[in-house]
């Protein structure tokens, strides 16, 4: 933001330095106010391109003087955003680009063919484009761990309720969660589960390795979900199959995941579980004896 500027013509403080160009732009009426020499600030834009590579996507040539399209304003204001937000919450700084192209691409479609009028505010496609981006290169962060850290600039209660509107124009981005990153979590929690809830290690690493042989015999059941939330299934599934001496709660508390979300998907999990290794025989029969 440009805090010494004031516009001409409206006298709005809500002035953004376009410095890829050296553009002073109100983001209020659009107003072209001044040129300089373009001066990037440290940690919101890159080096100004050069001859052989591409323009920089926030940049925009207006005269000196005239006004910038009220749809133009809104994709100025909105890449800013991210460009300052991404390496803000820790992410990385090629998805700067990712989310702005995403951006775009969201609120052009709003603009062709919209019969449900449906809109988003600034801080919605701020919102939207990066988890997206988030999803499209598989970074590990839940949408909870996002709007967590996203909070000190944006607050944004309900994530789903966004993407869901977004996917009316542009069809959901799935996050395909590899199966190394599922495994891994499952063993923490299992981990995790010793501590805090007391079970013991044995038989949190029976139900951790059978866990793990179902996401592998089934991996189409991580398509487009959560690491945390896919291992917490897993984890659950297990120890339905052998002994039941989880409960949801607590798991879902050490998942960090909601408890309906992992029983629905515990069952999907399952139903198309591989069978049980021999070894786990002994456990089912031990504990219906002491059930009894």
């Amino acid at each position: 933001m440009c805090e010494t500027e004031t516009c001409s013509e409206c006298s709005s403080t809500n002035i953004i330095d376009d410095n890829t160009k050296g553009e002073i732009v109100c983001i209020k009426c659009g107003l072209v106010i001044n040129k300089a020499e373009p001066t990037p600030p440290q940690d919101r834009t890159p080096p100004t391109t050069t001859k052989n590579t591409k323009p920089h996507p926030i940049a925009y040539t207006n005269p000196l003087g005239t006004k910038t399209p009220a749809n133009k304003r809104t994709e100025i204001s909105v890449a800013f955003d991210i460009h300052y937000i991404i390496p803000q919450i820790g992410l990385p700084l090629h998805m700067q680009e990712m989310a702005i192209a995403y951006m775009r691409k969201l609120y052009g479609a709003t603009k062709k063919h919209n019969p449900k009028k449906i809109r988003f505010t600034k801080n919605e496609l701020t919102t939207i484009s990066i988890w997206t981006t988030i999803k499209q290169q598989n970074y590990p962060l839940s949408s909870d761990e996002y709007l967590k850290k996203l909070a000190p600039y944006i607050k944004i209660k309900n994530l789903m309720k966004i993407e869901k509107r977004a996917s009316y124009f542009i069809p959901n981005q799935n996050r395909t969660t590899n199966i190394p990153l599922v495994t891994g979590h499952i063993t923490k929690i299992a981990a995790q589960l010793e501590t805090d809830i007391h079970i013991e290690s044995a038989y949190a690493n029976k139900i951790s390795t059978y866990a793990i042989q179902i996401i592998h015999t089934n991996p189409g059941v991580i398509t487009s979900r959560r690491a945390n939330l896919v291992a917490a299934a897993a984890l659950l599934a297990a120890d339905h199959l052998l002994a039941k001496r989880l409960r949801l709660i607590p798991l879902a508390k050490v998942a960090n995941t909601g408890t309906g979300t992992i029983a629905k998907l515990a069952k999907t999990c399952m139903r198309y579980a591989p069978a049980l290794p021999p070894e786990s025989a002994a456990i089912k029969f031990s504990h219906n004896l002491l059930k009894k």
